[in-house]
């Protein structure tokens, strides 16, 4: 959405207006391609462990099986409330993307009735 022109833009003061925006983390770590769902692998890496955390986990985990020795526990800790804090992320992405189905053919349906039924119809058949 572009702002209205201000023909006395000239006489503001950098930062004066509205500074805030989201940040594309993807902008930080332009090398990173996301296998799954981005929305929630962005969430995951903002809210949960970065790529490198989750990893340095899997192996010290993995290192530690493999030389017959006591596994770090701390990391298999970390790695299991990870695991759980993930599957809440993805439960919450399927509701929202379900809500989202749902209201896009409800809006359908109002709209557009014809082309709803000859979507429903096609998906049945």
């Amino acid at each position: 959405m572009s702002a209205p022109f201000d023909p006395f833009w000239i006489f503001k003061a950098p930062g004066s207006g509205d500074v805030w925006q989201k940040i594309n983390s993807g902008w930080f770590s332009p090398t990173i391609n996301f296998a799954g769902d981005a929305k929630i692998e962005e969430r995951v890496v903002s809210e949960v462990a970065s790529y490198g955390k989750q990893i340095g986990w899997l192996s010290e985990i993995v290192l530690a099986l493999a030389k017959e020795q006591q596994l770090a526990i701390e990391a298999v800790s970390k790695l299991g409330k990870a695991v759980k804090e993930i599957e809440i992320i993805k439960a919450a992405e399927d509701s929202c993307a379900l809500q989202g189905a749902i209201d896009a053919l409800d809006k359908l349906k109002k709209s557009q009735p014809e082309l709803y039924m000859k979507l429903i119809q096609d998906r049945q058949g």
